[in-house]
C-alpha cells in the first residue's frame, strides 16, 4: 500500500514542506530511502524499525520503498524519523491515513520509541500555516516553542505508541494553547555600567553606539575596562520590537539554540574566540547552520584582541557588515542568514599594550605600525566610533558608591537613549529600518542635511583626514544619533564635530 505524510525541512532559515511518501508490499525484505538525503535522514531506517518493533508493533517481512519529495532540496536533520514511521504505519493499515492529509509531522525517534526533540520547530509550524495545514505534530518537549505560532492546531507527542493511539481515535489530545508575544523590558541584569569606574568618555561614546546601533572599537592598555564595556552594551540597548523578537526567535530555534521556547526578548551577546573558524563566524558546514554572526543579529558580536584575529576572518566581515546578511552558496543550493549586528571590538595599542606611555612601552615606532597594521583600512573604515579608553586613575577606583556623577548606571543611560529610540522609530517607521547605522546613502540625504557652516566644516575634515565615502556617511549618521539624543532636530556643529573626534581619535 501507499501513504504519504507531510513533513518539513531546513533550507537555510526557512522551512520547506516536503513529501514522505512510502510504499510497502510483497517482496524480498528490502527497506529504501531517496529524495536527496543527508546522512542523518539515511540513517533513520535503523531507528524506525526498531521504535516501531520496541512500540509493540511486528510488521511482517515486506519491501518497503521511501521516497522524500522535491527531490531538489536538500533533506538533513533527524526530523524525519516520526514521519516516516507514521508513512510505514499508514501504509500497512496500520494507521488511519485519513487523519494525515492536512497534518504536518516532525520529530526524531529513540530506539524504545520516545520522540525527541528537534531544531527548527519554530519555522516549521510557521511554513505549515502558510501553506494552509490545520495540524502540526511536534515533540512534546519542544511544545512551548510550538505553541508561540497561532492559527493552527499542534500537537506535543511523547511517543510513538501515543501517536497511533491519537491517530487512530483512541486516545485524545488537547492543541497546545498559544500564549501571545510578550515584549518585556531589560529582565534583571547582573552586569552594569555602574561597575566601571571612571572612562566618561568611553561611556559617552558607548552610549552613542548603542542609540544608533553603530559599530565602535575601543582601544586602551590591558585592565583599563575595554571589555567590562563590551560586555555590558546590551544591558543599554533599546528593547526589542515584536518583528524583531520573532526573527531573533527564528534564528536560534533553526540553531538549535532556543531555551525551552523562551522568546529571545533581550538583545543577543556573542563573543567568538579569536581561534573561531570561518563556518563558525559566517555561518556553513557540511548542514549549513547560522554562524555567530547571524547569532549576534539585532544585538552585539564583540571580538575582543581584534588583533589576534587572523586577518582573513576580519575580511570575511566586510560583506555582511554592509549588506546586513550573509550569503552562503553550496553546489546544489543557496542560503542567506541574516546578520544585522552591532560590532564591538576591542584591542590594545601595541604588542605590549601600553603605548603611549614610554615608561612601560619599549615597542618601536616600526613595531606599532606592524600591530596596528593588522587591521586594514577596509575594517577601520567600518567603525563609526573608535575610542581610546585610558588607564583608570586610583583616586577613580577609590571613590565612593554613592558618587553618581562618574558612575553612571545602565539604567540612567538608556533613559539618555531611549530619547534618542523614539526619535528614530518615528522617523523609520515608514522605512523598514530602526536605526541610524542602517539609513542608506538616500536616507542620509533625506535625515542628515547640514547647514552652510556644519557643510564648511565637514569637508575640511573629509579633506584633512582623508575619509572615504562610507566614512562621510558614517560621520553623518553618528551625527544624527547625537543629536537624537539631545533631542535636536538639526545636525549642528557640536553634534557634528564630536562625531568627526570619533572618526579620528588618534588611533591610527
Amino acid at each position: 500500500m501507499y501513504s504519504e505524510v507531510f513533513s518539513v525541512t531546513m533550507a537555510g532559515l526557512e522551512a520547506v514542506i516536503v513529501n514522505v511518501e512510502t510504499d510497502a508490499g510483497d517482496g524480498l525484505p528490502y527497506f529504501e530511502m531517496s529524495g536527496y538525503l543527508a546522512s542523518q535522514v539515511r540513517e533513520s531506517k535503523d531507528r524506525v524499525r526498531v521504535a516501531i518493533k520496541n512500540s509493540g508493533i511486528e510488521l511482517r517481512p515486506e519491501r518497503i520503498v521511501v521516497n522524500i519529495s522535491p527531490a531538489d532540496v536538500r533533506k538533513a536533520g533527524t526530523g524525519f524519523d516520526l514521519p516516516i514511521a507514521v508513512g510505514i504505519l499508514a501504509a500497512n493499515g496500520i494507521i488511519d491515513s485519513s487523519n494525515l492529509k492536512n497534518t504536518v509531522v516532525l520529530g526524531e525517534l529513540s530506539l524504545d520509541g520516545k520522540v525527541n526533540g528537534v531544531k527548527g520547530v519554530m519555522p516549521s509550524v510557521m511554513a505549515a500555516v502558510e501553506r494552509g495545514f490545520t495540524s502540526c505534530i511536534i515533540p512534546a518537549c519542544n511544545s512551548n516553542e510550538g505553541s508561540m505560532i497561532d492559527g493552527i492546531n499542534v500537537y506535543g507527542v511523547e511517543s510513538l505508541r501515543q501517536l497511533i493511539d491519537f491517530l487512530n481515535g483512541n486516545t485524545d489530545m488537547q492543541a497546545l494553547t498559544y500564549q501571545g508575544i510578550a515584549v518585556s523590558e531589560h529582565n534583571g541584569y547582573q552586569i552594569d555600567f555602574a561597575d566601571i569606574k571612571g572612562q566618561m568618555a568611553a561611556k559617552r561614546a558607548s552610549m552613542i553606539a548603542a542609540a544608533g546601533m553603530h559599530n565602535i572599537l575601543y582601544v586602551g592598555p590591558p585592565g583599563s575596562g575595554k571589555t567590562m564595556m563590551a560586555k555590558r552594551m546590551p544591558t543599554i540597548m533599546p528593547a526589542l520590537e515584536s518583528d524583531e523578537i520573532m526573527e531573533l526567535t527564528k534564528i536560534y530555534s533553526v540553531a538549535g539554540c532556543l531555551n525551552d521556547g523562551i522568546l529571545m526578548n533581550e538583545r543577543p551577546f556573542r563573543a567568538p574566540h579569536h581561534s573561531v573558524t570561518r563556518a563558525g563566524l559566517l555561518g556553513g558546514g557540511s548542514v549549513p547552520r547560522p554562524g555567530e554572526i547571524t547569532l549576534a543579529t539585532k544585538g552585539v558580536l564583540f571580538l575582543d584582541e581584534l588583533t589576534e584575529f587572523p586577518q582573513a576572518i576580519l575580511e570575511s566581515l566586510r560583506q555582511p557588515l554592509e549588506d546586513r546578511k550573509i550569503r552562503i552558496v553550496r553546489a546544489a543550493a543557496e542560503y542567506i542568514y541574516p546578520a544585522d549586528f552591532m560590532l564591538v571590538a576591542a584591542m590594545n595599542p601595541c604588542k605590549c599594550g601600553y603605548y603611549p606611555d614610554r615608561t612601560r612601552c619599549f615597542c618601536t615606532e616600526h613595531d606599532i605600525l606592524r600591530y596596528m597594521g593588522r587591521i586594514s583600512q577596509p575594517i577601520w573604515d567600518r567603525f563609526d566610533l573608535n575610542v581610546k579608553v585610558n588607564k583608570v586613575e586610583f583616586s577613580m577606583l577609590s571613590q565612593d558608591e554613592e558618587d553618581n556623577d562618574s558612575q553612571m548606571t545602565s539604567e540612567q543611560m538608556r533613559s539618555f537613549i531611549g530619547r534618542a529610540r523614539d526619535i528614530q522609530k518615528d522617523r523609520f517607521k515608514n522605512d523598514n529600518i530602526h536605526f541610524n547605522s542602517q539609513m542608506s546613502s538616500r536616507q542620509v540625504k533625506k535625515y542628515c542635511g547640514l547647514g552652510n557652516r556644519e557643510k564648511d566644516i565637514m569637508e575640511k575634515a573629509y579633506c584633512t583626514f582623508n575619509m572615504t565615502a562610507r566614512g562621510y556617511e558614517k560621520v553623518l549618521k553618528t551625527a544624527r544619533t547625537i543629536a537624537d539624543m539631545e533631542g535636536e532636530e538639526n545636525i549642528a556643529v557640536s553634534h557634528l564635530s564630536e562625531a568627526i573626534s570619533y572618526r579620528n581619535n588618534g588611533i591610527k
